[in-house]
């Protein structure tokens, strides 16, 4: 197999596994400076569900001199809805913390498409909140920047998101009459992503929270295209990271690590009393070297055991029957002295 071969086998397996569509904002006409906004449409095949949309370094050039306003639509076939979730963003703030730049999104209302122009015949819905500073879609706090959805479901939708279930969302993307200095960054990447409502993982479409499924290779693929803080599609990329604070620890986990620490040490002090009363209850006694000659049951009917000293007493004394009142035992067959009598006889 030739070189080229080779790489055009590799460049063609690339292609197939990233089943993105890629726009680049300032080469492939996605933004409209006149009244009627670019559609850009997610076909309903599943490698074609989703597309990417970023900058080529076009704002790093950003002299101020007027204002920026991109306007663009993206809308999707067969009845499908589309998510939108910022991957990376850097846009300024002042020095109040307003946004200098901005995105914004909105739902988009009934569209007549003309040579890829997207006419509205009825009024759009207002705008959402604008988003700027620094943005990345695997470090978004989800303690506080999420929004509550409608139905009261634990997962939440993260502020760098939004969810149309029409398959119609219109985006704005805003730079502010300010030059860019040395020490600014302006740049950003959104990631479109149309979605079938589901209940459980259905072929090639894949559960990712609140009753929704994308396509199964957009899992584990290295960008956010779930917009809810449980972040399945990236195995749970957010669990207590915060965009404004990277050392921040979520309290609610540190809460919950405290109690279940308190409830293991109470749980264990329990048993240990139990357990020590039941020692003291079975071998209490012997445990604990207390002794009581009036505990034991048949106490009254034992006699006292008498001390060596006075056995041994009473083993050599001799019986009464042989001490006499007044005599002294002598032992018959011990030779004695000779009697004074028998030595100085009388005359």
């Amino acid at each position: 197999m030739s070189s080229l071969t080779y790489w055009l086998l590799v460049m063609l397996c690339l292609s197939q596994a990233t089943a993105y569509i890629e726009k680049i904002m300032e080469n492939d006409s996605v933004c409209s400076m006149s009244f009627f906004s670019n559609n850009l449409d997610l076909s309903g095949r599943e490698d074609q569900s989703a597309m990417v949309i970023k900058d080529n370094q076009y704002f790093q050039k950003w002299t101020g001199k007027h204002e920026f306003n991109c306007k663009f639509t993206v809308t999707s076939s067969l009845g499908l809805g589309v998510f939108a979730v910022i991957q990376h963003m850097s846009f300024r703030r002042n020095a109040q913390g307003q946004c200098i730049d901005y995105i914004q999104f909105r739902h988009a209302e009934k569209t007549l498409s003309v040579l890829d122009l997207n006419i509205k015949i009825k009024s759009s819905e207002s705008w959402g909140e604008k988003i700027c500073g620094k943005l990345n879609a695997f470090e978004a706090n989800v303690g506080n920047e999420y929004n509550q959805g409608s139905d009261g479901n634990d997962d939440k939708e993260i502020k760098n998101s939004f969810v149309d279930h029409r398959g119609m969302i219109e985006v704005k993307i805003y730079l502010g009459n300010k030059s860019i200095e040395s020490t600014d960054e302006l740049k950003f990447e959104i990631v479109f992503t149309a979605f079938q409502e589901c209940k459980y993982d259905n072929g090639h479409w894949k559960s990712c929270g609140r009753k929704t499924c994308i396509f199964k290779d957009f899992f584990n693929d290295g960008k956010v295209n779930c917009p809810y803080k449980s972040c399945k599609d990236e195995s749970g990329c957010r669990p207590v990271v915060s965009v404004l604070n990277s050392n921040y620890i979520s309290s609610t986990t540190v809460t919950s690590k405290i109690v279940a620490g308190a409830v293991a040490c109470l749980v264990t002090m329990i048993l240990v009393f139990i357990a020590f009363l039941w020692i003291f209850r079975h071998c209490g006694p012997a445990f604990c070297c207390i002794s009581n000659s009036n505990s034991h049951p048949h106490s009254s009917e034992m006699q006292p055991v008498p001390r060596l000293d006075t056995m041994a007493i009473i083993a050599t004394a001799p019986p009464d029957s042989m001490v006499a009142s007044g005599t002294e035992v002598r032992t018959a067959d011990k030779d004695l002295p000779p009697s004074y009598d028998s030595l100085f006889p009388s005359k």
